[in-house]
């Protein structure tokens, strides 16, 4: 097997070759001067050829290839020493960069306000914010495309460590001048009658059909999209109602029509919001970062 250059032999042979001196580098270098030699025939033994020419008495001097590897060496140790520098920044508590994913129906809510709040903080660290669904939050996770992701505690499945930071409720999402926009909480039988519009998204479509199950109320949504806004609009017009998790800071649609949120009565638990993370990740000091201040600093907007 090919021997490979180590970057402690390239910078003790630049530091032999400036000293011109195996003594006086071994010293500059904090090694002896056995340990010394023993790295520079390693690393001619490596390359195949002699880099100097030993001078009884009179120190050493650069053979031709070693006046090369000269210059490379300087190159790849000032190469060598800049990304040090990066990494050390990408990993430090005050500067770097944090990939975040977030839940599509969530992001719009709670997420750029976070990493708002957070970077009048820290400044120095850069967030990237990512929408999907959860199995792509999940495949990102995987591959490392994104740190953590900010979604609900919904099949994650084993390779995810999940932090739960609120608990949300289900609401009745209603218009505002519905029968029953002035209640502080209802049950699903009391909309049994009315037409029901699915937001229809991978796991809030299972989430929401649970909601049924627990009272026996038939699941028949007259209609299914897969925009929010277009179910708030199409509520806030009259066409039925819908349920949601997540309030916005505002009862007015896109459009301009106006829609209330009210309590769901339901047995089912409420879902977990938090940060999902990759359970064998090591992760930068940026992220950590990131998820002490989340821990305390994600809110809803009526909260």
């Amino acid at each position: 097997m090919k021997t490979r250059i180590a970057l402690r032999e390239l910078e003790n042979f630049v530091a032999v070759a400036e000293c011109g001196s195996v003594t006086e580098a071994a010293a500059a270098v904090g090694i002896s001067q056995p340990g010394l030699s023993a790295s520079i025939r390693n690393l001619e033994r490596a390359l195949g050829v002699s880099l100097l020419v030993r001078h009884r008495g009179r120190g050493v001097s650069l053979t031709p290839e070693g006046d090369l590897l000269m210059a490379e060496a300087r190159a790849t140790l000032s190469r060598a020493g800049e990304l040090e520098a990066r990494m050390s920044a990408a990993i430090s508590d005050d500067s770097g960069r944090v990939l975040v994913g977030s839940l599509v129906t969530v992001a719009p809510i709670v997420t750029p306000s976070l990493v708002r709040r957070f970077r009048e903080h820290h400044p120095g660290i850069a967030v990237e914010i990512r929408t999907g669904t959860q199995d792509e939050l999940l495949a990102w996770l995987r591959t490392g495309a994104v740190h953590a992701a900010i979604t609900y505690d919904i099949e994650l499945g084993q390779e995810v460590d999940f932090e739960r930071i609120l608990n949300i409720e289900a609401h009745a999402l209603i218009n505002a001048s519905h029968r029953l926009a002035d209640q502080a909480a209802i049950n699903l039988e009391a909309l049994a009658e009315d037409s029901y519009i699915l937001l229809d998204l991978p796991l809030s479509r299972e989430y929401f059909m649970s909601l049924f199950l627990a009272t026996g109320v038939a699941y028949h949504p007259a209609a299914r999209h897969a925009d929010i806004s277009l179910v708030r609009t199409l509520v806030g017009n009259g066409f039925g109602y819908s349920l949601v998790n997540l309030l916005p800071a505002t009862d007015i649609a896109q459009d301009g029509s106006h829609v209330v949120y009210v309590p769901l009565r339901t047995e089912v638990p409420a879902l977990g919001l938090g940060l999902a993370r990759r359970s064998d990740d090591k992760p930068p000091r940026a992220l950590e970062a990131f998820v002490d201040f989340a821990r305390s600093a994600l809110v809803l907007p009526r909260q």
